[in-house]
């Protein structure tokens, strides 16, 4: 269960880097 929350926890990070990069070139 751990593997998978550290997998989330990625995932989730990634979501929201990639929010922000989109975020920056719509600006």
């Amino acid at each position: 269960m751990i593997r998978t929350h550290r997998l989330l926890v990625l995932l989730l990070n990634a979501f929201y880097l990639r929010g922000r990069l989109v975020g920056d070139i719509k600006r």
